[in-house]
């Protein structure tokens, strides 16, 4: 089924020890207002007095603010709490939650000395204050508080970081990279090994262990990092080494042709201006640390904790831009549009990612309706950067977004008239506009870009599927299609709406039993789509089993198809399929 295909864009930019309640909270409300006490009866005489507002019933109500995820009205809510009873040691565990989630690290740092003094596990306070510690290079208090922390969750990862750039503001490299060798008990942690190793011998001035580790970083499983790329090539230029350099820079660009960092690198290098490394201090190495463990934590979905992280990466770091973008994009994931709006418009203009935050600033500002104010920006960005095409593409998903498909097509086109050469990665804007002919019933350009796109990318199963079901639909090159179609599902046997297609092809080419097999996978994948259970009526009613095509039928009217599919529906729960009923949508 072509339907599901639609959503095809996502332009682009990879502590539990901080306690459960922390991983469900941390995140940032768009919102402070919080709920208002009911107010008592007037008395006789007209007055009224709200309810005083106790420090149990704050309590409360920040611990539900927290598990709302509205850090802002929680950090307000135990934050009155605390005027009334400011040594209960449960509204100081919750004030300092709420305000690690709402990234307020200089009032959590404060709450932190004040927990530390207090019984139980205090182990997110002390990696706070060790944080702290090394922002002010009193790496022996910070490697005192550190030691305090616990070896569980996320703490197995951040913790050796950590200790290794405190051994290094100690100025003893070898205990640094000692401290690495304990991630060797996890798996998955060698390229981060790898990476900060080399980090450590570059800051600590060891030329030969820097030469050594960093070779061996980029020829490990780090070496398509783009942070190693980048620190690597510095190094190399400040070693005087500029050919190596650029055919580190090089290669990697090849690879990866979109990438901000990189291409500033080269470009600031064909213009002779001095390039140097901002990571020269172990504080910085620290934050570099920080970031590495909020951008590891991200992927495994914990947002509101890999957040928590880039904040404290800001504490060492303030002027950091790829920790204020993972900010921007957990905001955003997380549908916080305002914040993640705020964010990338902080992006500063000299910055490399000044681009892409720009777009991601129109995008998140559509999100927030002010759909002028973004294509202003997007036409901004596409005037400014004649040879590029990515405001362009976005332009066109806000107009597929608002299913303006005509307008889609159009800006899809100039992208694609930007392109001098058509290289495999430019399947998915063939794609994207054959899917927007196609929907603005212009069929003739549609299959072409559709063809395009999968000369470009022969066994990608969507174009596949959204190729071939066109076809189906139309009842034209059926025999192609059921080829391209048993590829898909090869390719993709768990994807309902291709197994539907092809269960749809084999309804059309008269083959009920084949049919009604695919239908029932489709269905079983995917339960709710109305679309899915009206074809496997259909199919049911050929082979007869009518009492279960009339369920389906039943069914799918349930599951709110599309206003045009309503009375053929219901016109086949009346009838059947007779000659006047279409079943063929």
């Amino acid at each position: 089924m072509a339907g599901a295909q639609l959503s095809i864009f996502r332009t682009v930019l990879g502590s539990l020890f901080v306690t459960a309640a922390l991983s469900a909270c941390a995140g940032t409300s768009q919102s402070s207002e919080r709920d208002t006490l009911p107010r008592a009866f007037q008395d006789a005489g007209g007055t009224a007095e709200a309810y005083q507002q106790s420090y149990t019933g704050s309590y409360l109500a920040g611990r539900q603010a927290l598990r709302e995820q509205d850090a802002t009205a929680a950090a307000q809510y135990f934050s009155d709490a605390m005027q009334q009873k400011s040594d209960d040691t449960y509204l100081l565990r919750g004030a300092f939650q709420a305000f690690l989630a709402e990234g307020n690290i200089e009032k959590a740092t404060e709450l932190a000395t004040r927990l530390t003094q207090e019984e139980g596990d205090n182990s997110a306070a002390n990696l706070v204050l060790a944080i702290d510690a090394i922002r002010l290079n009193d790496f022996a208090l910070a490697a005192e508080r550190l030691e305090q922390t616990n070896d569980s969750g996320f703490n197995v990862l951040v913790k050796p970081l950590l200790m290794s750039w405190i051994s290094l503001g100690n100025s003893d490299l070898d205990a640094a990279l000692a401290e690495l060798d304990v991630l060797d008990k996890y798996d998955g942690f060698d390229a981060l090994k790898a990476y900060h190793a080399a980090l450590l011998a570059d800051v600590s001035g060891n030329k030969a262990r820097a030469d050594e580790l960093y070779k061996a970083a980029i020829d490990g499983p780090a070496g398509n990092a783009v942070r190693l790329v980048q620190s690597y090539a510095l190094y190399l230029l400040e070693q005087g080494q500029p050919e190596d350099a650029r055919k580190l820079l090089d290669d990697y660009v090849e690879k990866y042709p979109l990438s901000p960092t990189v291409n500033r690198v080269l470009a600031d290098m064909k213009a002779g201006k001095p390039l140097e490394s901002d990571l020269v201090s172990p504080v910085d190495g620290a934050a570099e640390a920080l970031y590495s463990a909020a951008s590891v934590i991200g992927q495994e979905r914990a947002v509101g904790i890999a957040a928590t992280y880039a904040y404290f990466t800001l504490m060492l770091k303030p002027d950091f831009p790829v920790a204020q973008i993972l900010l921007a994009e957990a905001a955003e994931g997380r549908n916080r549009w305002e914040e993640a709006h705020k964010l990338y418009s902080e992006i500063a203009p000299d910055s490399p990612y000044h681009k892409n935050a720009k777009i991601r600033t129109a995008w998140t500002s559509y999100k927030l309706d002010r759909k002028d104010q973004a294509i202003a920006l997007l036409e901004e960005v596409a005037a400014e950067y004649p040879d590029d095409i990515e405001a362009m593409v976005v332009l066109a998903d806000l107009h597929r977004d608002l299913k303006d498909w005509p307008e889609a097509a159009r800006h899809y086109g100039r992208a694609v008239d930007r392109l001098r050469n058509f290289e495999n990665r430019h399947w998915s804007l063939f794609y994207a506009r054959g899917i927007a002919y196609e929907q603005s019933k212009q069929w003739e350009e549609a299959e072409a870009d559709l063809l395009k796109a999968l000369e470009l990318r022969p066994d990608h199963p969507q174009v596949l599927n959204y190729l071939a079901y066109s076809w189906v639909d139309r009842d034209v090159n059926l025999e192609a299609a059921k080829e391209m179609l048993v590829k898909a599902v090869s390719l993709r046997p768990r994807d309902g709406y291709i197994v539907d297609s092809l269960g749809w092809l084999y309804y059309r080419l008269g083959e009920f039993d084949d049919a009604v097999l695919q239908l029932e996978k489709a269905v079983s994948l995917q339960a709710a789509d109305p679309t899915i259970s009206d074809h496997l009526a259909d199919a049911y009613w050929r082979v007869g089993r009518e009492d279960e095509a009339r369920y389906q039928w039943q069914r799918a009217l349930w599951l709110e198809p599309a206003d045009d599919q309503i009375p053929l529906i219901e016109e086949k729960l009346k009838s059947g399929l007779v000659d006047k009923v279409k079943a063929e949508k």
